[in-house]
């Protein structure tokens, strides 16, 4: 029997914390070579439409999970009062081969997308940091924001964006997902107003041109990108990525898709992929987090189908435990 879950199911049965604690699962066990995640698979849809095909393997102590999401963009969706992406995914036992589940997407892939940033912030973030400028409000942004507060206690969020709906739908978002805990929000009225002080950035926007420079981040600061994801976009500059570590999810798909390296590697202005580390080998403890107070600190991720099968995998499970879903003889 098949477990199908809605988005109201998936809600139900993931918070950020375990969200957290399956990207630190995904990101060892990818590290380790008990996870495959080949290159996503692109297929050309009608009206410049796109689908996206990610299958990944995790394998674990306790299991081995197969995974495969689903995402189309459908611009004209705009025109037809329709959500621009919707997302699925298929889960398998890959012992047995058979689908155990059929679940919602796109919250599952705002909050694994957190959830990356959430466990990076942890690993390499100052522990008084709290203090957040957040580029970008659009749907990435508040689990962004959730992960991030979830590891290091916010005392402000400080919003750079240009849509005023947009940051009003962010302001309201937070405020329902951490109630009494939101820390005050403001929209910052420069990049410089918005880096003042701030210890803490994230990055999400499909920027083409940098979002701050490298004057304005102060010692210490530790930034999530994971706004830009084609060659040709970029959120952060050369100089800073110059003076900063480099942490990324995995070396070969940022060089597949990470403007914000692939640019300023090309022009020789950065180290090549050598001098980045792995997330994973952090988590595994091959390297250290944090190693001083003043390092700046730049983690680029660009999305990696093992997060999708783990954080499903942890849904799946749970709501078998809360008897949630609707099951199904496929």
């Amino acid at each position: 029997m098949a477990l199908i879950l809605s988005r109201a199911d998936v809600q139900r049965s993931l918070d950020m914390t375990e969200a957290i604690n399956a990207m630190r699962l995904a990101f060892g066990a990818l590290y380790t070579d008990h996870a495959q995640a080949p290159q996503r698979l692109a297929v050309d849809l009608p009206e410049k439409s796109l689908a996206l095909l990610m299958p990944s393997l995790l394998q674990t102590n306790q299991q081995h999970m197969f995974g495969l999401k689903v995402v189309t963009i459908v611009p004209q969706n705009l025109s037809r009062n329709m959500p621009r992406i919707f997302a699925s995914i298929l889960l398998l036992d890959a012992t047995t081969g058979q689908t155990i589940a059929i679940m919602e997407g796109t919250w599952l892939t705002a909050m694994r997308t957190g959830a990356v940033s959430g466990l990076a912030t942890e690993l390499l973030a100052r522990k008084d940091a709290d203090i957040l400028a957040l580029f970008g409000a659009g749907a990435q942004a508040p689990t962004q924001v959730l992960a991030i507060h979830t590891v290091r206690p916010l005392r402000e969020v400080r919003v750079v964006n240009r849509n005023d709906t947009h940051y009003h739908d962010l302001v309201q978002s937070l405020q329902l997902l951490l109630g009494p805990a939101c820390p005050p929000i403001r929209r910052a009225l420069s990049s410089k107003d918005a880096l003042t002080g701030a210890s803490l950035v994230a990055c999400a926007t499909v920027s083409t041109t940098p979002l701050f420079s490298w004057n304005e981040i102060a010692p210490g600061t530790h930034i999530n990108a994971i706004g830009a994801f084609t060659p040709e976009m970029c959120e952060v500059d050369p100089l800073t990525l110059a003076h900063a570590r480099i942490v990324v999810d995995q070396r070969e798909a940022a060089l597949t898709e990470a403007g914000d390296l692939i640019q300023p590697l090309a022009a020789g202005l950065i180290g090549g992929p050598a001098t980045w580390q792995e997330l994973g080998e952090l988590v595994i403890g091959k390297h250290p987090g944090r190693q001083t107070a003043e390092e700046v600190t730049f983690f680029k991720s660009v999305g990696i189908a093992v997060q999708d099968v783990a954080v499903a995998s942890y849904v799946y499970q749970k709501a078998r435990s809360l008897g949630i879903g609707i099951e199904v003889n496929l």
